[in-house]
């Protein structure tokens, strides 16, 4: 859940994002698993690109850090961090 926010010069919308962010962890030793949900947060930039009536190119840079904790089963911390780049086109009726 992200919420973004920026400045539209001409057609093209520059934005900075920020939120909430969630994934599934798992860790398996000696045949015993364990995993868990983590809640943490994401920022990013892009930029929106409107090419054509109602189409748009997006690309954006996200950072995400799922908060750390220890599984049970080995001790070891279960956090989780890295960065992500997404591209797309969508439609907008």
């Amino acid at each position: 859940m992200r919420g973004r926010a920026g400045y539209a010069l001409d057609n093209i919308f520059f934005y900075g994002t920020g939120g909430l962010a969630f994934g599934e962890l798992r860790g398996e030793t000696f045949g015993l698993s364990e995993s868990h949900t983590n809640a943490g947060w994401t920022v990013g930039v892009g930029a929106e690109f409107g090419f054509a009536q109602n189409w748009r190119a997006k690309i954006e840079y996200l950072y995400v850090d799922l908060a750390s904790d220890n599984f049970t089963i080995t001790g070891v911390p279960n956090g989780y961090r890295f960065g992500l780049v997404r591209a797309g086109v969508n439609y907008h009726f």
